[in-house]
């Protein structure tokens, strides 16, 4: 089991140094635009308000169009703070496909990208009302910092789904065995 557990450290190091690699290198832009388009998207039918991405002082932000007491205006927010969680729960997701079968960690992967995509498009289009409510500011401020605790949140749900504390302390079940 220790050898296991080492095989899993070394899997986690190696996975997070790659993404993280890659993150500086332009995927931090891509997933950003993602979520602008997302945004984009629930933002429809809203015709005076839109969210662009720009590079400000090296690092994405969201640019928001809309009308603001009567006028129209933009204004910028950095994105860096909310989008380097992705790179936990895309190395937990990599963890995954080596400690369970391919079906239910590809399906666990799904869940967990979609939920944390959905919760941070939504934050996005939040961003889109800020100056227009006192509510939307609040929860906006309020999932600011969350994203960490989240994705903290699914890598625990998933652990415990998957039992995969018993089997890091010695349990002999066969995980491969168990079904959704």
């Amino acid at each position: 089991m220790k050898q296991n557990m080492l095989i899993n450290i070394l899997i986690v190091v190696v996975a997070s140094m790659l993404l993280l690699i890659l993150w500086f290198r332009g995927l931090d832009l891509f997933y950003a635009q993602t979520l602008k388009l997302g945004a984009n998207i629930a933002l429809l039918f809203s015709s005076d308000t839109s969210v662009a991405v720009k590079v400000v002082e090296g690092t994405p932000a969201f640019i928001v169009e809309t009308v603001v007491g009567g006028r129209k205006g933009s204004y910028p927010q950095k994105a860096n703070l909310i989008l380097l969680p992705v790179i936990m729960i895309l190395t937990w997701q990599i963890l995954l496909f080596f400690n369970l079968p391919f079906r239910q960690a590809f399906r666990t992967a799904w869940q967990n990208i979609l939920i944390f995509y959905i919760i941070q498009v939504i934050y996005v289009v939040l961003l889109s009302s800020y100056y227009n409510s006192s509510t939307v500011k609040y929860i906006y401020d309020l999932l600011m910092d969350s994203f960490y605790i989240i994705a903290l949140f699914l890598i625990v749900k998933d652990a415990f789904r998957y039992d995969l504390f018993r089997r890091a302390k010695g349990s002999h079940a066969n995980l491969h065995q168990k079904t959704d």
